[in-house]
């Protein structure tokens, strides 16, 4: 493995990288499709090669691609390269974590057998509204907070006995601890859920995020997702832990 002092970055005002602060929407089906967009998107704000990240690295390009594209699952060595190298502040490891969990996760919510893929049901629709704790709130070591979003019941179908299901781990060194669950409040169609969650941002400096899905409960006690495939509601929570 290759020196990460090697790898000069430009400089900026604050003295650190810039970085994106809106990822795409997690597909929980493909965790790792969201983590290799946000190093990829590091890697060009620093405007480093794929090449020269590898030969850093001690990998093939071709390696780095595939994991930059989402058809390859990084290691734990080399998102905490990507991590010292573009000063991503602990957020790619909190996506690592939910990449890590999916398939714990998925053999879960399918009582222990392969994850079926549960359609949404005709004429169910959903659309985000709005949010509080905006990307990139800055809060202190442990400090609790609670996130609301707004989600507008746009379908046809009312949501009764709904939850948000937290994508990945709940808790862990430099995540954002939740319960697995939130309850979202039934919705007539045309009507918008306020959605709450208390969270605790985690205990030292980093940047964290956590993603959560609209599931609903199927006969048997199975957790199915609501908005599989192209209906998605995908709601996160992106926080600055900063001591004082």
């Amino acid at each position: 493995m290759g020196t990460l002092g090697v790898i000069e970055q430009p400089a900026t005002i604050s003295g650190l990288m810039p970085r994106p602060l809106e990822p795409p929407v997690l597909d929980p089906r493909q965790p790792k499709a969201v983590l290799g967009w946000t190093m990829r998107q590091l890697r060009r704000v620093a405007k480093v090669s794929g090449a020269r990240i590898a030969k850093e690295f001690g990998c093939s390009p071709s390696h780095i691609s595939r994991v930059e594209h989402g058809t390859s699952k990084p290691s734990r060595e080399l998102v905490q390269f990507y991590e010292e190298a573009f000063e991503a502040d602990g957020m790619l490891l909190s996506l690592f974590e939910v990449v890590e969990h999916a398939a714990e996760q998925g053999r879960r919510r399918s009582g222990g057998h392969r994850p079926r893929l549960v359609h949404a049901e005709p004429g169910d629709a959903s659309t985000f509204v709005g949010d509080t704790i905006p990307h990139g709130t800055r809060l202190a070591p442990g400090e609790w907070f609670e996130k609301e979003w707004q989600v507008r019941n746009s379908g046809k179908v009312p949501w009764i006995g709904r939850q948000l299901e937290r994508q990945g781990p709940l808790t862990g060194p430099g995540l954002i601890t939740s319960e697995r669950y939130v309850p979202i409040p039934d919705t007539k169609p045309g009507k918008v859920a306020a959605i709450r969650a208390k969270l605790r941002a985690p205990s030292y400096d980093c940047s964290s995020i956590a993603y959560f899905k609209m599931v609903r409960e199927l006969e048997g006690g199975v957790m199915a997702l609501c908005f599989p495939g192209d209906y998605q509601l995908g709601l996160d929570v992106l926080v600055r832990v900063e001591c004082e």
